[in-house]
C-alpha cells in the first residue's frame, strides 16, 4: 500500500479514536491520567471537560478530511485543500512534543503514537504529489 494511501486510513483510526476518547474525557469518564498532562487522574474539572469538547469537534473535523481523503466519503469539493492539512503538522507536532514531555507515562504510552501518526499523516496528505 502507498504511503499516499495508508496515511489518510491512518489519519482517520487515530482521528476517530480521539473523538471518541475526548468525548469521554468531557462526560465524565474517570481517564484523566491519559490527558492534560495527567494533572487529573480520575475526573477531569468542568474546564477541562469543555476544552476536551472542543478537542472532540477539532479531531472530527480532521477525522471527516482524512476519511474524504481516503475516499470514504465527499464532504467539500475535489481536491482537498492542503492548509487544513499543514496546520495539522504543526498542531500535532507541538501535541507530541507535550506528550513527549510530560510526567504521566500512561499518558505518553496513549498520546505520542496517536500524534505521531497524525502528524505524519497530515504530512504526507500536505506535502505528496
Amino acid at each position: 500500500m502507498a504511503l499516499d494511501t495508508a496515511a489518510p486510513w491512518a489519519g482517520v483510526l487515530a482521528a476517530s479514536w480521539l473523538v471518541v476518547f475526548q468525548l469521554l474525557l468531557a462526560g465524565g469518564a474517570p481517564l484523566g491520567f491519559l490527558a492534560w498532562g495527567g494533572q487529573e487522574p480520575g475526573r477531569l474539572s468542568r474546564g477541562r471537560r469543555f476544552a476536551s469538547l472542543a478537542s472532540a469537534v477539532l479531531m472530527a473535523g480532521f477525522a471527516a478530511l482524512f476519511g474524504q481523503a481516503a475516499g470514504l466519503w465527499s464532504l467539500l469539493p475535489e481536491p482537498l485543500p492542503r492548509w487544513p492539512f499543514i496546520f495539522g503538522v504543526g498542531l500535532f507536532s507541538l501535541s507530541t512534543l507535550g506528550n513527549v514531555v510530560t510526567k504521566s507515562r500512561p499518558e505518553r504510552w496513549h498520546g505520542v503514537p496517536l500524534v505521531v501518526a497524525l502528524t505524519l499523516a497530515c504530512g504526507v496528505l500536505a506535502f505528496s504529489g
